[in-house]
């Protein structure tokens, strides 16, 4: 099982670079003062300033998905994206500083055993001055560090602070590249002009500017192959090996790689590139995952076990317990697969069994079918066919026992217990109901040892007859033996008697239903409306509105406030008699001085359709308002 990367493309606008070449902060608790002296050496913008206006890139989780920032390949997207000549940027490590240099053509990185040795090197790389001497920042690492985020800005740091703010590159004219002035003017770049299509839903386009990125730089080309692959495009495959040939720093180019070739079933091509990706990235999980099943496809069994604990060991995750357990019940290690398993299946949050399941049905192993049966059981789905299976095979197995077990095991039966029905899914319970009205069930699940899967279903008969019938297929992860979930709603038609049946698998609960003329109150509270009067206090309570009188005491009181304001309502416009509609010849203060119950009550109705006209007001002003807009 290959453990897939989560992303969905998104637009992501910020930027930044500069005319000749750019220093970003280095990383490290005095990077931003390294980085500034490099800086002052090299008659760079200081770094202060990218730090405001580094751009991130254009997809999702930015420098992040490509490894970081501070590596080979985030030196080189840097210097894409921000269209410099070249980009320092460095990090402190162990006693040593380590620097990454980026041009279009290419990175180099060094590591050194001090700033003045790290200079050096930028001399004969040709950037720094011959036989001059790496200057003293005069700032300190805090001073630094609070005009980077903005903190008592000079002219130059106030100009970044404008451009963010749209107000105009001002003081970075010849200072910051053009291409990265524009792109925070909002004239994107080609790589985030293919992002912003995809934002707004427009595929064709974003494929079609695809094609042309994939003959730009990496950063085109990188932006090329993840909308292949978020648009599902066939193409993402071939520009994921073109990626890798022109990108080879990248550690996601290979990452790719490995997808495309697990997708061909080229298991040695999958791990050949997980192991260049690992070069990159030799702590990331992922790799080390998928390394174990490119192995096991490869037909190396132990690495992709010792591939497998090493993902473990990085961090714990469903897809790589399953892949050892798999791995250790083909070699009839019975215990090591157990325990691979079981970890795996508290650890799954519900997306990994079934795939896990696929792999076990391609083996002919005695544990292979045994495991089948013990994780299908686990997961709530049938085993009892499996165990069968598993004793008819291998009726001598020393397992046949354990086999046997599960299918004596006495199970709990399954229970369905209604806790409410409610008029707002989570909301309280709102029986009796009304037609028109959505009932949504909340129920409680139990089965022993495990709760199985089926579909949720709500079924409304009248007179014995279905009116209505509505399914929820329900995930949850394995080892679950109780679920509390609210069923999907059925919609009452009309007045009269109802049975409500809410069923799962064989168990069901059955509901006898009164159901009233429609309540405008109770319409009102499903909408997600308030009533509040002009001092913005609630006419009613929840569980008033919810209740039996909830009409009768929504339209008194509402009248009580009408009531209330009429005497604030002197202006012209309310005094003067309205010209036309049903309410012609009286003014608005009379008829909130006598308001009738007809007319509030026309007013909710009209409410229920245009839920706009109450929305966040007062009643009185919003009631007002239709009066004066029904003229």
């Amino acid at each position: 099982m290959v453990t897939p990367r989560r992303f969905l493309a998104l637009f992501l606008l910020l930027g930044l670079g500069l005319a000749q070449g750019l220093v970003l902060p280095f990383e490290g608790p005095q990077g931003f003062r390294l980085a500034q002296a490099f800086a002052q050496g090299l008659k760079a913008p200081p770094p202060t300033l990218l730090a405001l206006l580094l751009p991130d890139l254009p997809w999702r989780n930015s420098y992040d998905l490509t490894g970081g920032l501070y590596t080979r390949a985030g030196a080189r997207l840097a210097q894409a994206a921000t269209g410099a000549e070249w980009v320092l940027l460095g990090k402190q490590e162990e006693e040593s500083l380590r620097l990454f240099l980026a041009r279009e053509d290419g990175v180099k990185e060094g590591l050194f055993r001090t700033p003045d040795l790290a200079w050096l090197w930028l001399q004969g790389e040709g950037l720094a001055q011959k036989f001059s001497s790496l200057p003293y920042p005069s700032l300190s690492e805090e001073e630094l560090r609070e005009r980077a985020h903005g903190v008592n800005p000079d002219p130059l740091h106030q100009s970044a602070l404008d451009l963010k703010e749209g107000r105009g590159s001002g003081l970075l004219e010849g200072i910051l590249p053009e291409k990265l002035l524009l792109l925070w003017q909002g004239k994107l770049p080609p790589a985030y002009q293919a992002f912003a299509l995809l934002s707004q839903g427009k595929r064709e386009e974003a494929l079609k500017l695809a094609e042309t990125l994939l003959k730009g730089d990496v950063l085109e080309k990188t932006a090329a192959e993840l909308v292949f692959r978020t648009l599902e495009d066939p193409r993402w495959k071939e520009a994921a090996r073109t990626l890798a040939q022109a990108f080879p720093e990248l550690p996601l180019a290979w990452e790719e790689v490995s997808f495309a070739a697990f997708a061909e079933g080229k298991g040695e091509e999958a791990r050949d590139a997980l192991l260049k990706a690992l070069k990159l990235r030799p702590d990331y999980w992922l790799y080390w995952t998928n390394l174990g099943w490119a192995y096991y496809l490869a037909g190396d069994l132990p690495r992709a076990i010792l591939a497998s604990e090493q993902a473990v060991k990085l961090r714990p995750n469903a897809t790589a317990y399953y892949n050892l357990g798999l791995f250790k019940a083909i070699y009839g290690d019975f215990l090591g697969a157990k325990a691979a398993y079981d970890r795996a299946l508290r650890l799954d949050e519900g997306e990994d069994f079934l795939e896990a399941l696929k792999d076990l049905e391609e083996r002919t192993e005695p544990l292979a079918l045994f495991f089948r049966a013990y994780v299908a059981e686990r997961a709530g789905l049938p085993a009892k066919g499996l165990y069968q299976a598993f004793l008819e095979t291998y009726p001598r197995h020393p397992l046949a026992q354990a086999a046997r077990r599960a299918l004596n095991r006495e199970e709990g039966g399954l229970v369905l217990e209604v806790k409410k029905l409610a008029l707002i899914p989570g909301d309280l319970e709102a029986r009796p109901f009304h037609a028109g009205e959505a009932v949504f069930p909340e129920v409680k699940l139990t089965g022993s040892p495990y709760l199985p899967r089926h579909e949720l279903q709500t079924l409304l008969y009248k007179e014995g007859t279905l009116v209505a019938q509505e399914k929820k297929p329900l995930g949850f992860p394995p080892l679950t033996a109780a679920l509390e979930e609210v069923a999907s709603a059925v919609t009452l038609p009309e007045p009269g008697r109802y049975v409500l049946e809410v069923r799962y698998g064989e168990a069901q609960a059955l509901i006898p239903l009164e159901v009233g003329p429609e309540s405008l109150a109770r319409r009102l509270y499903a909408l997600g409306l308030e009533v509040r009067d002009l001092s913005g206090n609630l006419l009613l309570t929840p569980k008033e509105t919810l209740g039996p009188d909830g009409d009768r005491l929504l339209l008194e009181k509402t009248l009580e406030a009408l009531k209330e304001a009429a005497p604030l309502a002197t202006s012209a416009r309310l005094t003067t008699p309205l010209p036309q509609g049903p309410y012609a010849g009286k003014s608005i203060q009379e008829l909130l001085k006598n308001p009738t119950l007809e007319m509030v009550r026309s007013f909710f109705q009209k409410v229920v359709e245009a839920p706009e006209l109450l929305a966040d007001n007062d009643v009185v002003n919003a009631l007002v308002n239709w009066l004066l807009e029904s003229r």
